[in-house]
């Protein structure tokens, strides 16, 4: 008998019900935060906004668009490691000055999104100093 035959069997059809695609989902987070680097830099970053949103006593609104800015940053970071993966899998991660760009231009989707992001917090946290002080 060939041992494969124990082996788990590769799934290469859709998921099933919603408990596998949670599954999968949590998969790719946990793989995500594991292998990048900037991910986990931006968490870092996220949970010191949110203790420091805390002590500032923030309003709803504020807690809302930092939230917003917070999870837009990681949506960002998240498609920008999907199409660095994507782009090496299609050129078997060989130089290509169009895979280039592509990255390029999916980073600057970041820069872009953080940026956005320290605008909304300094909005925040400085409307917050303005009305303690």
């Amino acid at each position: 008998m060939n041992s494969d035959s124990n082996a788990k069997k590769t799934q290469t059809d859709k998921n099933r019900n919603f408990n596998q695609s949670t599954h999968h989902a949590l998969d790719g987070i946990i793989t995500a935060f594991k292998e990048e680097a900037n991910l986990r830099r931006d968490f870092v970053i996220a949970m010191v906004v949110l203790v420091a949103g805390y002590f500032a006593r923030l309003y709803y609104l504020d807690w809302l668009f930092l939230i917003l800015a917070i999870f837009m940053v990681l949506l960002a970071e998240f498609w920008n490691t999907v199409m660095e993966h994507f782009v090496d899998l299609l050129v078997d991660r060989q130089f290509h000055p169009l895979a280039k760009k592509i990255k390029d231009i999916s980073a600057g989707s970041v820069l872009i999104g953080a940026c956005l992001a320290v605008i909304i917090g300094c909005v925040v946290f400085g409307h917050a100093v303005l009305y303690y002080f």
